[in-house]
């Protein structure tokens, strides 16, 4: 009598075993890619991407301020108007309306016309960035984020007075420019505000300015 040998035998798979295994595991691997993205990689790119779009936002409107400036050869005497008694006491400081429409007018055009060429363009990240990997930000190809500029560009004249001494007061022209952009990025759209203040032109009043004007009414 042959004394018994244990074998083992091997398991095999089928065909349509080994495939779903297979689709498993892929299924497994795209649904920690997307989880990845949206989790990493989706947070990183909207703040680099919002960062880009402001300071290209913030340049647009210097550039076309001090365009406008240039072009219309602004001052602050231009735009403001200061009065005085016989006594040298301010009595009366005034806006010239007519010439700021017009400068708050050009500014708003030029702007809404960078920013609509700006959203044609887009802004490029780099592939790495996509890894959500630190070190590899700003490697590799670039990748297009389309923007959409959303409404229009809203421009608002504004001023400020300062002490600027005995009996001195600073005198500040300034814009303040709101911009809504829409950031359309890979599986997903975001959309931004963009709120800016950009200087036009000063001057130090000497001489006593009127409560009135210190509380902001000109």
């Amino acid at each position: 009598m042959k004394p018994y040998v244990y074998t083992k035998k091997k398991r095999r798979f089928s065909g349509r075993t080994k495939f779903r295994i297979a689709l498993f595991v892929i299924l497994c691997f795209v649904a920690l890619s997307i989880v990845y993205y949206f989790k990493v990689v989706a947070p990183i790119v909207t703040t680099l991407s919002e960062e880009k779009v402001r300071s290209l936002s913030t340049q647009i409107v210097s550039s076309s301020v001090e365009r406008v400036i240039n072009e219309e050869s602004i001052t602050y005497d231009k735009l403001v108007q200061i009065e005085y008694n016989s006594n040298n006491e301010i009595t009366l400081i005034s806006t010239n309306s007519v010439e700021i429409n017009i400068f708050v007018r050009k500014v708003t055009y030029l702007v809404q016309q960078e920013m609509d060429a700006l959203g044609k363009e887009g802004i490029d990240i780099s592939l790495g960035t996509f890894t959500g990997i630190p070190f590899l930000y700003g490697i590799g190809p670039m990748v297009s984020v389309k923007l959409v500029p959303v409404g229009t560009v809203n421009t608002i004249f504004n001023s400020s007075f300062t002490s600027a001494g005995i009996n001195q007061t600073l005198h500040r022209l300034y814009f303040n420019v709101n911009i809504n952009v829409g950031m359309v990025l890979p599986s997903m759209t975001k959309n931004m505000m963009t709120d800016l203040e950009v200087g036009i032109c000063e001057s130090v009043i000497v001489g006593k300015v009127p409560d009135v004007y210190l509380q902001g009414v000109i």
